[in-house]
């Protein structure tokens, strides 16, 4: 099976990746930039020197948005915020933050930092066209100067105040540090947000009218993902509030099913996850937690094989995405299962198994909370 994710090195100490979708995008550049861009600007020549400018402008352009979102993580990990990696996706890139900031300050200056690096390229990429024109370099000049456009005009679109653009982290950054309410924040910025997606959408669907289906298309594709996002970050925000206080061993199963090592792979799947219904199972041994085995590590199996394949082999070490403390916060437990895929967490004291924590748990406690808040009102 094809990885959603694919690494593909490491900057900084941090892993540079691409989604699946982003290889809709590149298509889709390539394509624009060879077929009509340089066309357009350079008149009369074949189709290859097309495609091959094409080609490099959208690399150009990928290493741009790496080089945005390396400023975000790089100012983010100065101010001791943890980073998941930097990954490029069908709608540009994203550092990938594994807690909010916990400062006015700190949000500022990571929101303001990718901005401020598309301004800073974008100058050298105009600088080096100047060169390359004045040397005679046609081609070369004409793909700089590209870089060096849309430098600047991702800088300048990222820093519209609309959550969760740059600028609505810019704006909510101001918000909390007058009003001293992240929740406030989050919702008058994610609000300009939500507006600013309805507008992109409605522009595109007008351009699509028009004719122009290519572009209207992607238009109103990135106002629904503004829109959305927008949408999760008010959602988010409400949820972080209503966890405030409580810690994973409120919320944790305290007796999680768990399996042998010394068991094999047709036991697990009958015994086991289908019996209890599990799709995250901790191995133990000797009361400690090996690993974790559900679906994904059986399918990498044939199912011919199970009966001579034992979990030890095939079952996931725990990391730090797939693993918490029982004294850690609630807040930290769901970013994690928000972002690790499998929607499960071990909890866990050094080696020792304590519990397992869901987003069912979550869900359970916040609708449970939600009832009571309800009853409360009615009365």
């Amino acid at each position: 099976m094809f990885p959603a994710r694919i690494t593909l090195f490491s900057l900084l100490g941090f892993r540079i990746r691409i989604d699946i979708s982003w290889f809709f995008l590149a298509f889709y550049l390539v394509m624009t930039l060879s077929t009509r861009y340089f066309p357009a600007a350079l008149p009369h020549l074949d189709g290859r020197t097309y495609l091959a400018m094409g080609i490099v402008g959208a690399l150009g352009l990928f290493a741009s948005i790496i080089f945005h979102e390396l400023a975000h993580a790089v100012v983010a990990r100065s101010f001791g915020m943890p980073i998941g990696g930097i990954t490029l996706f069908i709608f540009g890139g994203v550092a990938e933050l594994r807690q909010e900031p916990k400062t006015p300050r700190s949000e500022f200056w990571v929101a303001i930092a990718g901005p401020i690096a598309s301004i800073v390229i974008a100058s050298a990429f105009f600088g080096s066209a100047n060169l390359a024109a004045r040397a005679g370099l046609t081609l070369l000049a004409a793909v700089l100067s590209f870089l060096a456009m849309t430098n600047t005009v991702l800088a300048l679109f990222n820093l519209t105040p609309a959550f969760p653009l740059d600028g609505g982290r810019i704006l909510r950054s101001l918000i909390w540090w007058r009003t001293g309410n992240l929740r406030r924040a989050t919702r008058i910025a994610s609000s300009f947000g939500s507006v600013f997606g309805v507008v992109l959408m409605a522009t595109g669907f007008v351009q699509i009218i028009s004719g122009n289906g290519l572009g209207g298309t992607w238009q109103l594709l990135i106002g629904l993902f503004v829109t959305m996002a927008a949408s999760q970050a008010r959602r988010q925000a409400d949820t972080t509030d209503d966890l405030q206080g409580v810690m994973v061993s409120d919320l944790m199963d305290g007796a999680p099913v768990t399996c042998s090592p010394a068991i094999t792979v047709d036991v697990l799947v009958k015994d086991y996850i289908y019996r209890h219904n599990q799709k995250f199972i901790v191995v133990t041994e000797d009361d400690r937690a090996l690993g974790y085995v559900g679906p994904e590590q059986v399918n990498r199996i044939a199912e011919r094989d199970w009966h001579e394949t034992f979990v030890r082999t095939i079952s996931a070490p725990f990391t730090h995405d797939t693993s918490v403390f029982p004294g850690a916060t609630a807040v930290e437990a769901l970013r994690k299962l928000q972002s690790n895929g499998i929607r499960h967490l071990a909890v866990l004291d050094g080696s020792f198994l304590r519990g397992t924590v869901s987003e069912a748990n979550f869900s359970n406690y916040l609708s449970v909370r939600e009832e009571l808040a309800a009853s409360a009102s009615r009365n």
